[in-house]
């Protein structure tokens, strides 16, 4: 290219490259801020339990906040999408199970040798059927695994290890181990009920015992319209999770023992599966209650003609656990009321920029996170606009505001454009992005987020980083020590431990985020051949 010709693009791009500079970015306020968080950890709200007044309060305290901000309900003229659940509670009722033999009888007694949850999808059940091994239950032909194969499990009950063979990587590990995919595993394979047993390793780390404190909780799930669990699989009995002793009779007169498949598990190899010499009988009997609590949607309408039929959704979670043991109220001040806090913050940097986004944002305060990401997960398949206008998922579930920090975390960030999109909004707000500190908890799977992903959105799941800007601060033990002290504890307060500074650059980069995303020519993509987007948004 001639000198010339070289300066007069220069100049050109120069000129272009000033003419698309956006803004500075708007500063958020902290007195706003500290307003919502400290009226949503207030001990009147009783911790927000789903279903209770204080979580009806605290969703009525939301939408009046949506309304006054001006922005729009969805799909309807209120704010509240009111969400159906039901509970069920053993109401002295127990489950039973006994294994048949050829010599007899065995009687397994609940709470000692087993745990059942109250099943949601009939008051009253019971099943009887053959027991097949199927090692961890797991079919990933990417992977070259199929527990099921040579396997004729049609009308039996499968005895499934928990977690995963060690070849598989953590994320799509995390997704195969859970207890939703393996149940709709088993029940494709034609299987009619599903016991689950320990590993040595697993029993380390989650010990029979700690499900044995939990014998007499009740169970949740949401309703369709048809008046069956959102997560129930119809012909499929409800589980049983079996302590090793008694795991070990299941095996006895077998062609392996339960040690032997222990012992292949803990040199790296995946058990195969093999018929067990035995039937089983199960009975379970539950009373059930009907809850309504709502989502609480809000809408920010795009400006651009082409693009305002798509929309950016936050999301996080309004819902805590109540009271403890000892009556003590959780008020989750962190978990979550900083998450809802942020969220309508950004609505307000949004709303009094005077720009409109170019996509329309929606901004959802869910339900039942901590009953198992139930609220959104209903939300995802029951959204207010058709399900392919939502192109990008945004969630804030607690961001640990517990110090002034120079990076922030995304989880999810590899998987999608979400992740160079974060990035760069990260260094518009003097941050930087920083890899996942904590892969091997697989965070990507347990938060609202990933109800979006199980519906093809790409998303993320933004918190703080743990490096502070004080080089005296350690970040990394200030949140370990929130996670062992305060997390799911009567001491989440929105007392000093709640940093504010942080809490005004977490919005504002949020703001950046939710900005670029939503004024970008191109919608968020999966990268191409990544795992959960071939999986959930195939074609798309």
């Amino acid at each position: 290219m001639r000198l010339t010709n070289l300066l007069g693009a220069l100049a050109v791009g120069a000129l272009a490259a000033c003419a698309t500079t956006p803004p500075p970015l708007p500063q958020a306020d902290v007195e706003h801020i500290r307003q919502q968080l400290e009226y949503l950890a207030a001990d009147e709200l009783a911790g927000r339990e789903t279903g209770t007044p204080g979580y009806r309060q605290s969703a009525e305290y939301v939408a009046g906040q949506f309304r006054a901000l001006g922005l729009q309900p969805a799909g309807g003229e209120d704010f509240l999408q009111e969400v159906p659940f039901r509970r069920a509670s053993w109401d002295g009722r127990e489950p039973t199970l006994v294994l048949q033999g050829r010599d007899g009888d065995i009687t397994f007694r609940f709470g000692e040798d087993f745990v059942a949850s109250p099943p949601t999808t009939a008051e009253s059940t019971a099943i009887a059927a053959g027991l097949v091994f199927v090692g961890f239950g797991i079919d990933a032909p990417e992977y070259g695994i199929d527990d099921y194969a040579g396997l004729d499990v049609s009308g039996k009950i499968v005895v499934i290890l928990s977690g995963r063979p060690s070849s598989l990587p953590s994320e799509v590990g995390a997704h195969y181990a859970s207890s939703r995919t393996k149940r709709q595993t088993a029940a494709r394979h034609g299987a009619v009920g599903y016991m689950t047993l320990n590993t040595p390793q697993r029993e380390k780390r989650s010990p029979f015992a700690r499900a044995v404190e939990h014998r007499e909780d009740a169970s949740f799930d949401w309703i369709g319209a048809d008046d069956m669990p959102g997560n129930a699989i119809p012909g499929l009995h409800p589980g049983v999770y079996l302590d090793m002793p008694a795991g070990r009779q299941l095996f006895m007169g077998a062609e392996r023992s339960l040690d032997t498949v222990f012992t292949e598990v803990a040199n790296g190899l995946a058990p195969r599966g093999f018929p067990l010499p035995y039937r089983a009988s199960l009975t379970s009997g539950a009373r059930h209650e009907q809850v309504l609590s709502p989502n609480v949607v809000a809408v920010l309408p795009g400006s651009d003609p082409e693009l305002k039929d798509e929309y950016v959704v936050f999301s996080a979670h309004l819902d805590h656990l109540g009271k403890d043991a000892e009556g003590r109220v959780v008020n989750g001040a962190q978990d979550n009321a900083a998450g809802i806090a942020i969220m309508l913050e950004t609505a307000r940097l949004f709303v009094e920029s005077g720009r409109a986004p170019r996509r329309s944002l929606m901004f959802v305060a869910v339900t039942a996170e901590e009953k198992g990401l139930l609220g959104s997960d209903y939300f995802a398949q029951h959204p207010p606009v058709p399900p392919r206008a939502m192109v990008a998922n945004i969630n804030l579930d607690m961001p640990m505001l517990l110090y002034p920090f120079r990076d922030i975390i995304a989880f999810g960030a590899e998987h999608s454009s979400l992740g160079q999109t974060t990035a760069r909004a990260a260094a518009r707000a003097g941050l930087r992005l920083s890899p996942d500190p904590m892969p091997e908890q697989v965070i990507f799977v347990r938060s609202d987020h990933y109800s979006f992903v199980r519906q093809g959105v790409p998303a993320i799941y933004l918190i703080t980083g743990r490096e502070a800007q004080d080089p005296a601060a350690d970040g990394t033990a200030m949140q370990n020590r929130f996670l062992r002290e305060r997390y799911h504890k009567h001491t989440d307060e929105a007392d000093a431990q709640v940093d504010y500074v942080a809490a005004q650059q977490f919005a504002r980069v949020n703001y950046a985020i939710a900005r670029e995303v939503a004024d970008a020519d191109r919608k968020p993509r999966w990268y191409e051949g990544d795992f959960f987007g071939e999986l959930f948004a195939p074609g798309g």
